[in-house]
């Protein structure tokens, strides 16, 4: 990609015999809000301060701007981070606190001044300058820290968890704070998060990580509707999992026996009958019915069972249906979608696309 800001070459990172980052190249360009996604233990943090300067990969390179910085300490590198604690100096002003990498820079107190302000109106932070951190909010500590990232107008920000302390609604607010801003300012944001909720509502595109590699790298909505592995269509979003032996297939289409049940799936070349697979559904893929509703009549593949429990959300309802082979499935649907009850005889019903079918490796007969 020839514009972009950050390349990522083939870096490794090793931490004695462990290998936390493995052979990951990526290319970020302008204004793109990037997200790293992963379990805990991924290698995405790693990778993070590898980008940073704060760890120097065995293996690869780190270009920005077309520049190599692979061993460049982070100073030189024009890059802004904010941590999940946010590390403000509790002694410190807010304004303090923000123009603080611009004292270690050097900066005129005048032009330090006019970043200040630039900063205080862009965080929404008029008239806290002269507070202490101690004397702010969750979500103003975050903003301070934000502003302080932002403040010496770096080629790009860092991030790394920054909103894991604060409580939901004040995280789903920042969510959409935090996105604005990458918007107003036009430069790369780098956003490491094990919390796939906050990866698909702020970023353009979502590299998935697993043990120190990329699983896909996609825009948001392709890593959520078309999974290129059994591990991320696991990952994002919420899912039922039908284990079982495919027993047909032919022209992509093939017959899962779900522990006694048939189900249509699609089979992705490399399977073939016989294989042990796993096919995940999306909770919300599914709908469910009283079982003499004739909108069942058209779906791809139709079950009947009993309704174990209805689970209120507030935004939605999941039903919980066990299936004649004992095996339960979730259904994820908005409120007054039904008039259920537990106990009640059901049908549960969804499309043979809406699956996701993958080999299961070294399964038993």
């Amino acid at each position: 990609m020839d514009d972009a800001v950050l390349r990522i070459d083939r870096v490794t990172k090793r931490f004695g015999t462990t290998t936390a980052v493995r052979s990951v190249s990526i290319d970020i360009p302008a204004k793109e809000f990037f997200a790293l996604l992963g379990p805990s233990g991924s290698g995405k943090t790693t990778l993070l301060r590898i980008i940073a300067g704060l760890e120097v990969p065995d293996e690869g390179r780190v270009v920005i701007n077309g520049i190599d910085v692979t061993r460049q300490p982070p100073y030189t590198r024009g890059i802004g981070m904010v941590f999940q604690d946010f590390m403000l100096f509790p002694h410190k002003r807010v304004g303090e606190n923000i123009v603080f990498p611009l004292r270690m820079q050097g900066l005129s107190r005048g032009e330090q001044d006019e970043r200040l302000r630039w900063a205080v109106d862009l965080l929404h932070l008029e008239g806290l300058e002269d507070r202490y951190p101690s004397q702010l909010s969750g979500g103003q500590q975050q903003r301070v820290a934000l502003a302080r990232g932002l403040i010496a107008r770096p080629v790009l920000l860092l991030l790394d968890e920054p909103l894991a302390n604060l409580d939901r609604e004040l995280r789903k607010e920042m969510e959409v704070e935090v996105r604005r801003y990458q918007l107003e300012l036009e430069i790369p944001f780098i956003y490491v998060t094990h919390n796939q909720e906050e990866a698909l509502t702020m970023s353009d595109r979502i590299a998935v990580m697993n043990e120190g590699s990329f699983e896909q790298v996609a825009p948001k909505h392709e890593v959520y509707t078309h999974p290129e592995s059994r591990f991320v269509a696991g990952f994002v979003g919420h899912s039922n999992r039908l284990h079982g032996r495919l027993t047909a297939c032919e022209k992509g289409r093939g017959m899962l026996d779900w522990k006694g049940i048939g189900v249509e799936v699609p089979v992705p070349s490399g399977l073939e009958i016989g294989d042990q697979v796993e096919c995940l559904v999306k909770c919300e893929k599914f709908s469910v019915c009283r079982v003499d509703d004739t909108r069942s009549e058209s779906a791809t593949n139709t079950i009947d069972g009993r309704l174990r429990d209805v689970i209120f959300k507030g935004a939605g309802v999941d039903y919980q249906v066990v299936a004649p082979n004992g095996q339960e499935i979730t259904i994820s649907a908005g409120v007054g979608s039904t008039e259920l009850q537990t106990g009640d005889d059901v049908r549960v019903t969804w499309t043979a696309s809406d699956s996701h079918c993958f080999a299961v490796p070294d399964a038993g007969p």
